[in-house]
């Protein structure tokens, strides 16, 4: 093939339970319950000599080694030990960049899978999970998708599938602030408020299974959201926002800064979304839909 195609959704963790004790490592353990969003990048791949080429839309995104599509074409290119493979990587950008919904680490596992396509080659698992231990958690999940419970240590992760047919509205909510790296975020972490919501992550997913929507809502939680809503108290305004907005729940994306707040019909989510971007208080304002 001379020409691929692939999207790359978006991450969405519906919940986040960080453990405040540490591995012998210094890592934090960590469980989330994940899903994605239907917003999604889109990749062309075309063969081309020369190297890596990435041409995007967005000029907040890097276009060299920085990126995860450059990251994850080179660990393919060592694998195989044909490092004269090339390609022109075509990017669009829809997901919000830097905002908490994973989308270079997306990208990076499409490209995984449309060079593989276009270059003939055969990745087996256990190189994924090698490219996983470099590329990150959201990469790992990403090539997996849908919705699943994941947990991490440090650069060890495991996966297991969920099973739910739900679905839900969401307005996704980016403020103009800029925050700062997730390892800040981490270094940043209140442990005292971390850590007590095992119960909550144990009655989300039992929600989730049994498509029980008023308990999926109750039982959202991001346990880096109390620590990074004290430094940026623009997550407390916006979770305010949504909720005057209708918001059946409300929570931060990751490691922030953007919020989500989720809906019962397509017709109250683009409601909500007017109504909030005629103050033009925010960055960027999309409805979407999970994917479950």
């Amino acid at each position: 093939m001379s020409k691929i195609t692939k999207k790359a959704f978006a991450k969405l963790d519906l919940g986040i339970h960080i453990n405040p004790k540490k591995s012998k490592e210094g890592f934090f353990p960590v469980s989330y319950i994940d899903c994605q969003l239907d917003i999604c990048d889109e990749l062309l791949f075309e063969r081309a000599k020369g190297g890596i080429e990435i041409i995007c839309d967005e000029p907040e995104v890097p276009t060299n080694e920085d990126n995860f599509i450059y990251q994850a074409a080179l660990l393919l290119k060592e694998a195989t030990g044909k490092r004269n493979l090339g390609a022109r990587i075509n990017l669009k950008k829809r997901i919000p960049v830097k905002a908490g919904f994973g989308g270079g680490s997306s990208d990076g596992a499409a490209a995984i899978d449309g060079l593989s396509k276009l270059w003939n080659i055969d990745v087996s698992r256990v190189k994924l999970l090698e490219f996983s231990k470099k590329l990150g958690k959201d990469f790992y999940f990403s090539l997996h998708g849908g919705l699943a419970e994941v947990s991490s240590v440090g650069r060890n992760y495991g996966i297991k599938s969920v099973n739910s047919s739900l679905s839900f509205w969401a307005v996704v909510v980016v403020p103009h602030d800029q925050k700062h790296s997730t390892g800040w975020i981490y270094e940043h972490l209140d442990r005292d408020k971390i850590g007590k919501s095992f119960n909550k992550f144990r009655k989300l997913k039992q929600a989730l299974s049994n498509k029980d929507k008023a308990n999926i809502m109750a039982n959202l939680f991001n346990d880096f959201e109390s620590s990074v809503a004290v430094y940026f108290p623009i997550i407390s305004e916006i979770k305010q926002d949504l909720a005057d907005a209708g918001a059946s729940g409300k929570l931060m994306a990751g490691a922030g800064l953007s919020v989500v707040g989720f809906f019962d019909s397509q017709k109250r989510a683009e409601l909500a979304a007017f109504g909030l971007k005629k103050n033009q208080k925010y960055k960027q304002i999309l409805i979407s839909k999970t994917i479950f």
